[in-house]
């Protein structure tokens, strides 16, 4: 008779060795007392929001738009706030808004695994169109959803950021995932897709996708999505593979939902790093970072990655 397993409930350090970091999942200090009200989202009424109107940024030609315009469904336009542009040689860069949906108050766990679908061949498109640019040394897509995680609107949207130089943490991620792979003759993150998938931080998975939640998780109830086959970047993504993680991604992104949870999901592409293995977090915004974290670079995660596991498993 196999031993039953039971939730964790002693406080552990993990160490994440490729992104050079210490975990301390501690599942005690959910008990904690709060006495600070927690922020709560003002939905933007659709009459105001620029998304649904003739604003300056709707009128402006789009880079790349699926369906015609009098029934269009998504939509890349510039960022008419860059913080990063083609005309500044000291902050080189592009920003482009992905709008997921011509409709208000209708979110990515809502939309049909077909149009989360179009929504990755939407990013693959442009991603490939900022790669042919010698200038771009990395590409970030990436989503807020809710107030917490860093979204200022409502309507379903996520970005694309593609600047001329690479941040330096993804710089030392990518010379340890090397080393890794010098040291032993593997990849990490396909060494790491199949012990997690072997254990009890399994989620789901195909003969495509992998979906776990990492051992050394910095976010309550983060989930990785990794492609089976090693693939440098999203454009390398087959057919099944894209509808894959798309169906993978409405499954978790509903039970994100359940949680009442804010999120962002992102994915890396170094233009100068040509055997990256692509994967995508998504990382629900439970708990805010303080004095622990900011002074430290201590990560408190009072949710443990394999009671995240199961209840991600849960129905």
């Amino acid at each position: 008779m196999a031993a039953k397993k039971t939730p964790i409930t002693k406080s552990e350090v993990r160490q994440d060795e490729i992104h050079d970091r210490f975990i301390i999942i501690a599942p005690r200090r959910q008990k904690r007392p709060h006495d600070v009200a927690k922020h709560q989202d003002v939905p933007i009424k659709s009459k105001d929001c620029p998304f649904c109107q003739e604003t300056k940024l709707m009128t402006q030609p789009s880079l790349y738009q699926v369906g015609p315009d009098d029934w269009w469904e998504i939509k890349i336009f510039k960022n008419i706030f860059p913080f990063v542009s083609p005309d500044n040689p000291k902050a080189y860069g592009y920003q482009e808004v992905v709008i997921e949906t011509p409709h208000h108050n209708k979110e990515m766990a809502e939309f049909s695994e077909a149009h989360i679908y179009r929504v990755l061949q939407s990013y693959i498109a442009r991603t490939k169109a900022h790669a042919k640019n010698k200038k771009i040394k990395y590409i970030l897509i990436f989503k807020n959803h809710g107030g917490k995680a860093g979204a200022s609107l409502v309507h379903a949207h996520s970005q694309i950021l593609a600047t001329g130089f690479l941040p330096s943490h993804i710089i030392n991620k990518l010379t340890r995932a090397r080393r890794y792979r010098i040291q032993r003759g593997t990849c990490y993150y396909c060494n790491i897709a199949v012990r997690e998938m072997q254990g009890k931080r399994k989620i789901y998975g195909d003969k495509y996708i992998s979906v776990f939640t990492p051992y050394a998780s910095s976010y309550n109830y983060e989930v990785w999505l990794l492609p089976k086959r090693h693939v440098d970047n999203i454009t390398m993504l087959e057919e099944e593979e894209l509808k894959s993680m798309a169906k993978m991604m409405k499954k978790i992104i509903k039970k994100v939902n359940q949680l009442g949870l804010p999120y962002n999901y992102y994915m890396h592409q170094a233009i100068t790093e040509k055997d990256e293995h692509f994967y995508m977090r998504i990382c629900p915004r439970r708990d805010t970072w303080a004095g622990v974290e900011l002074g430290s670079r201590l990560i408190i995660n009072t949710v443990a990655p394999e009671d995240a596991a199961k209840f991600y498993r849960g129905k």
